[in-house]
């Protein structure tokens, strides 16, 4: 089970569990891992001195939308997002355990729009689960990144 939290970018890429944090399960904790895949930072290691590793685990929104020449041209942006949001996809179909019940796996998503407000980039952003347990479309408005 996860803990439902909220995303904020006012001062960086903050989480905040609230006041009242509790557990969730099903589809929303397929749009918490979703949210947490998206920015996490794909990377690289050496190892021993001479072995390349790539650990490709992740969306890695902030290097591929956080560019001058990404940021200054909406279409660049929602370029970069389906970018972002198929590699989010890809990365937590290869990292879900088998006994992740099919409310919390993903089957795939895909980007609805993006939004500005105040200078801090939204991306509307719908997933499809593997099956769903809520009556309406899972849609969700994520902050990815403040334009400075």
């Amino acid at each position: 089970m996860d803990i439902d939290f909220t995303t904020d970018l006012t001062n960086g890429f903050n989480i905040s569990l609230g006041d009242n944090p509790k557990g969730v399960s099903g589809n929303r904790a397929l749009v918490n891992r979703f949210e947490m895949t998206f920015m996490t930072k794909t990377r690289r290691f050496l190892f021993d001195g001479a072995t390349t590793v790539v650990d490709e685990y992740g969306g890695d929104a902030e290097r591929l939308i956080n560019k001058p020449t990404v940021l200054n041209n909406n279409q660049s942006i929602a370029g970069a997002m389906d970018v972002v949001v198929e590699q989010t996809v890809q990365s937590m179909k290869s990292d879900e355990p088998p006994n992740v019940p099919d409310t919390e796996k993903i089957n795939s998503a895909k980007v609805i729009g993006i939004t500005i407000i105040s200078d801090v980039v939204y991306g509307s952003v719908q997933i499809f689960p593997v099956e769903t347990e809520l009556y309406g479309d899972i849609l969700f408005n994520l902050p990815i990144i403040r334009r400075t």
